[in-house]
């Protein structure tokens, strides 16, 4: 059915994927075949978003399960928390479903960068109408992370992506179908510095209905460097095995490059 609707991947896509994977080009065309198809439900489910009425999108939502409802339970009774998810899956969808059930009447804070793609901005626009007080940060500004920690300790959610390349601030690295790439870890010390909970969760598609996974649940303890190391171990645990068991469900591998250090001697593009 995928090739059906996104057609056949480009030789060259095909010959990179196989060198980065690992894989022959017959399996490489399969896993760009999938992986393309779940770019395209994740690109639908944002123009939904952005134009299906509230009780449309409370009625896809519906069809969501979740593994570990208790762990959701527990968090939104918290008086600050933060929910780490990544580019992965059909989760804006799930974003819904969380905000309606869990968080109603919540302050929410979600980091994003500004759009100027009018149905992206759409989409972000209608999670304000899902009974949370939703506010956007964008990464881009030079004080949202001290906004965020200072709202979160006076008992906001927050919502962040913690899959994002080392240009986005602080990095550590992980290991990942035989290559080193650097991630950007600043969740870690939001987490740290709010002394808030944090959940790590994905989102898998099914045909059955979508599934919201969740990873751990902890507290980064400590501002020290143990604690962060703790921390940062289990958020790049969760990733690296998010992408390893279900590579198709990424969003990033157009942005692979910009994962893998920048070689020594070599010049940082402006």
């Amino acid at each position: 059915m995928g090739r059906h609707i996104v057609g056949r991947p480009d030789d060259r896509l095909v010959a990179a994927c196989a060198q980065t994977l690992g894989l022959s080009s017959k399996d490489s065309c399969k896993f760009l075949y999938r992986s393309l198809l779940h770019d395209g439900l994740f690109q639908m489910e944002w123009l939904a978003l952005g134009s299906r009425s509230k009780p449309g999108l409370l009625a896809d939502a519906r069809h969501i399960a979740v593994d570990d409802p208790d762990k959701l339970t527990w968090l939104a009774a918290q008086q600050g928390a933060l929910i780490a998810t990544m580019h992965f899956g059909p989760y804006s969808l799930a974003l819904v479903w969380l905000l309606h059930r869990y968080f109603q009447g919540r302050q929410v804070l979600i980091v994003k960068s500004q759009t100027e793609d009018p149905d992206e901005a759409r989409a972000i626009a209608r999670l304000r109408e899902l009974g949370a007080h939703v506010e956007f940060l964008s990464p881009d500004e030079p004080q949202a992370f001290h906004q965020m920690v200072k709202r979160l300790r006076q008992g906001a959610l927050g919502i962040i992506l913690i899959d994002l390349p080392p240009s986005y601030g602080r990095s550590d690295p992980v290991q990942l179908f035989g290559h080193q790439l650097h991630i950007a870890t600043g969740g870690a010390d939001l987490a740290a510095l709010s002394g808030v909970p944090i959940m790590l969760f994905r989102v898998r598609a099914r045909l059955t209905g979508d599934i919201l996974e969740t990873g751990d649940l902890f507290h980064v303890g400590r501002r020290d460097d143990a604690s962060r190391t703790r921390a940062v171990a289990r958020m790049t645990r969760f990733i690296a095995a998010s992408v390893r068991d279900y590579p198709d469900h990424w969003h990033m591998w157009s942005r692979f490059g910009e994962y893998l250090p920048v070689p020594r001697g070599s010049k940082v593009p402006a």
